[in-house]
């Protein structure tokens, strides 16, 4: 196994516990999502950890090089699954604001993090009851609740126990002047160095509706 690729992937993530394997973990546990679709992935497979078909798209040349040492990536995926089948791993070099060769309505989870308006661009491709996971960063929730295709369903905590869903009294947890998060703190510095800061943001899980 070629150790670049891997090691690219633990060191942008895993060394600053910014990999959010928790995160996934629970939410496929409690929803039946099997369909990704990952737009702005940068080189982020551990969606693939615990979901079996994914479709990660970005335009970057650098996360392009990455995806295209495939083998040891099939391979290092499939060994950390945790699910039974074989994962399904899909690369699309491209920006995702233009059309993707994609099937309409087609997944069942949308990822959105840190990579600007993909609620926006790539809701087509999301099915009728599937998912969109998104957070403070760049206006997404507010985006996502403006929109008459979403519903916020539930938002998921970072606690000291894990990550825990809540469903009720979600405005308590909407972004406003007073007390949105500021995403630009996400790293703190520890003693071995940057490490990502769980608690500085709640993570909204949103249902498209049909629309």
């Amino acid at each position: 196994m070629n150790p670049s690729v891997i090691e690219t992937y633990k060191k942008q993530y895993v060394d600053i516990g910014f990999e959010r394997a928790e995160l996934f973990k629970t939410i496929a546990r409690r929803f039946a999502c099997t369909d990704v679709l990952y737009p702005g992935c940068s080189t982020h497979i551990t969606p693939s950890f615990f979901f079996p078909h994914v479709v990660y798209v970005d335009q970057s040349p650098a996360v392009a090089k990455f995806f295209a040492d495939f083998e040891p990536i099939q391979s290092f995926v499939n060994r950390k699954k945790q699910y039974k089948r074989r994962a399904y791993i899909r690369f699309i070099a491209q920006d995702y604001t233009g059309s993707l060769d994609l099937q309409d309505e087609s997944f069942d989870l949308l990822i959105s993090l840190y990579a600007g308006s993909v609620s926006q661009a790539c809701k087509g491709y999301l099915k009728p009851g599937g998912l969109l996971l998104t957070n403070h960063h760049q206006d997404n929730v507010t985006e996502a609740l403006n929109d008459a295709c979403f519903h916020l369903k539930s938002v998921v905590r970072h606690t000291k126990g894990g990550y825990r869903f809540f469903d009720e009294e979600l405005d308590a947890f909407l972004p406003s002047d007073r007390n949105e998060v500021k995403v630009k703190n996400y790293l703190k510095s520890t003693s071995r160095g940057a490490q990502y800061r769980e608690e500085v943001d709640h993570y909204f899980i949103f249902e498209k509706r049909a629309c």
